[in-house]
């Protein structure tokens, strides 16, 4: 009897550790699935919290690693998102960017890191020959009010180039170069963006031309006038290579033509008459 006992005893042992086992497993799985959740809650709290209460700032960033005498461009700068605490006063932004485009570094900077103006050779201030590119000339033109578009030209305008020569009626007007830019109106390289200053006076403008057309300009302002057109900034067609002269501008068609020398009249020919033989028969006539 008590061996039967005892044996009943031990059967029931393997259930109740099983049993025992189980609930352990279910309350150690729960506590990990609640402190997961209360963790990821935490964190996006504070995520949330930190982008609301975090201004970011768009900063200029070389997308590659750049060295001593590479030149700022498009192609190797692109902007990061930096919190506004963090952003140095002296960083390159979206704002100023036009101001470092074109010039060159002074150290090298790596790839990411906020590109500042204590990089460039410049600085704030650059030289004006870092707007050229390569293989281009910057040449200043003569002006006056009128072929100036009335002080309305700006920076980034872009302009074709007419030339006036000769005199009377011999005086000529083609076009001499098209489809150039201004990066400089009197001494201003910047575009007037606050609409105080839209009609200024200056006498001269500053185009960016190939080497070859620097030459024509140069030589065409010795011995003519030269005239600025403005154009669309969309359009990319190049001008008439027409020659105007003051008898074109006049349409020489309807001018009147000069009347034809009177020719003198034909001499008249005068047939003498014909003499005529008389025939006597029978002794009259």
């Amino acid at each position: 009897m008590q061996n039967a006992i005892q044996f009943n005893r031990s059967q029931k042992r393997p259930w109740g550790r099983l049993l025992l086992l189980l609930v352990s497993l279910a309350i150690g799985g729960g506590g990990v699935y609640f402190a997961n959740t209360y963790i990821s809650q935490e964190i996006q709290s504070i995520r949330q919290q930190f982008q609301k209460t975090e201004p970011m700032m768009d900063v200029v960033v070389p997308s590659q690693n750049l060295y001593r005498g590479d030149t700022v461009t498009e192609a190797v700068m692109s902007l990061r998102k930096i919190p506004a605490q963090y952003v140095d006063t002296n960083s390159v932004t979206t704002e100023n960017y036009e101001i470092a485009k074109g010039q060159r570094l002074e150290f090298d900077i790596d790839s990411g890191t906020a590109l500042l103006w204590a990089h460039l050779e410049g600085g704030v201030n650059p030289t004006f020959s870092g707007k050229v590119p390569d293989g281009m000339r910057a040449l200043t033109v003569h002006v006056d009010e009128i072929n100036s578009v009335s002080g309305f030209l700006q920076p980034k305008d872009r302009i074709d180039l007419l030339f006036t020569h000769g005199s009377g009626d011999k005086q000529k007007i083609r076009p001499l170069t098209d489809n150039l830019t201004v990066i400089a109106t009197g001494v201003q390289t910047m575009i007037d963006k606050t609409g105080h200053d839209s009609q200024r006076m200056f006498n001269t403008i500053t185009v960016q031309v190939a080497p070859l057309d620097a030459k024509k300009i140069s030589l065409a302002q010795q011995i003519g006038s030269i005239t600025a057109v403005l154009r669309n900034p969309e359009d990319d067609k190049a001008i008439s290579d027409a020659v105007i002269t003051l008898a074109s501008l006049l349409d020489e068609s309807e001018a009147p033509k000069p009347s034809a020398p009177a020719q003198p009249a034909p001499a008249r020919t005068v047939t003498p008459p014909v003499k005529s033989i008389e025939y006597i028969i029978g002794g009259q006539r």
